[in-house]
């Protein structure tokens, strides 16, 4: 064996099964054509050096791939990770990846143009309603890397997701028929998901209150909420998630109010919520099946396939946090 170096290369195991080096590399293929007996003999000849197999570095430049796609979260993990939206999507993504050699690098929104360029990706699924959606497209689109978003608003450029305005025109309709005409709503922060489902709440509602919240989550959602009962008067509130929703209760729940005798509450997302004891009204949308579609469109589209433009289908879910319009003076 050749002792120029202490690392075992395909090289050494070569020698030691006396065969060729591309004899070799074959042994750790998939359908190569060599015999199961010389394959047998390169194997044991590697395990009894040690040698794990070809380096994934050398497989990535000869095939122009890296066998990884990247998923783009928010800047800072742990909200990303705090997110059950986001958590669903990469479950998601994870299933779809199970069967494949394919690997997840996670990718913070933030990241600038000019890394954006160099990322060692094969694909990208964008999670969730990142901002930064755009750069990310339009730094992969001069590289002819896909993008597929999931749990963003649904387009013809390349996403998996739910129609926000029709699935809000469900909630709409329910609070509607339940009698109730004075509404407030707790809007997520600004985007493509967010103008949707509030330009629904307004065409249903066009004198309902708006409250921009800075983030979806529970503590955002006790301040916006109760930035808009102390101000208004409202028989129900239009969350724009399930954790904003969680949120408006607890901060009518702090006013003394009862949830939904005095105040309907509904939300979006429909996923369980740690510590929260209530069954909510809420839209269900299907968020692992998003995850999982949109890491099969970015596999698909690396052989060809074009990307897709596709709406899944979503639940009304009648919880006990609405309930009839109350009679106000």
């Amino acid at each position: 064996m050749t002792r120029g170096s202490n690392r075992i290369t395909l090289v050494h195991v070569a020698e030691a099964a006396g065969v060729s080096l591309s004899t070799a590399s074959h042994a750790f293929g998939v359908d190569k054509p060599i015999s199961d007996a010389t394959r047998a003999r390169v194997l044991a000849a590697a395990a009894d050096l040690g040698y794990e197999g070809p380096d994934p570095r050398a497989r990535s430049l000869r095939s122009g791939r890296t066998d990884i796609i990247g998923v783009q979260v928010d800047d800072e993990a742990g909200r990303a990770f705090r997110d059950p939206v986001i958590i669903g999507i990469l479950d998601g993504v994870s299933a779809a990846l199970s069967a494949s050699p394919t690997s997840v690098l996670l990718l913070p929104d933030s990241l600038p143009e000019e890394r954006l360029r160099t990322l060692p990706v094969d694909g990208v699924v964008a999670a969730g309603c990142s901002p930064a959606l755009g750069s990310l497209r339009a730094a992969m689109a001069k590289r002819s890397i896909p993008v597929v978003t999931a749990g963003n608003q649904v387009d013809d450029i390349g996403s998996v997701g739910v129609e926000n305005r029709s699935a809000t025109a469900l909630l709409t309709g329910h609070l509607r028929a339940l009698g109730h005409r004075s509404i407030g709503v707790v809007r997520l922060r600004h985007g493509d998901v967010e103008q949707a489902r509030t330009a629904a709440a307004l065409a249903a509602f066009p004198d309902a209150v708006v409250v921009i919240s800075t983030d979806s989550t529970i503590d955002e959602g006790f301040r916006a909420g109760g930035e808009l009962l102390d101000a208004n008067a409202p028989t129900a509130v239009i969350a724009q998630s399930d954790l904003l929703a969680a949120g408006v209760i607890r901060a009518a729940e702090a006013r003394g109010l009862r949830v939904p005798e005095d105040l309907s509450v509904v939300g979006f997302d429909g996923v369980r919520i740690d510590g929260f004891d209530r069954v909510l009204t809420t839209i269900r949308q299907p968020i692992v099946e998003m995850g999982r579609r949109a890491a099969q469109a970015v596999l698909a589209a690396q052989e060809g396939a074009p990307l897709p433009t596709l709406a899944l289908d979503v639940e009304l879910v009648v919880g006990d946090t609405t309930g009839p319009a109350p009679q106000r003076s």
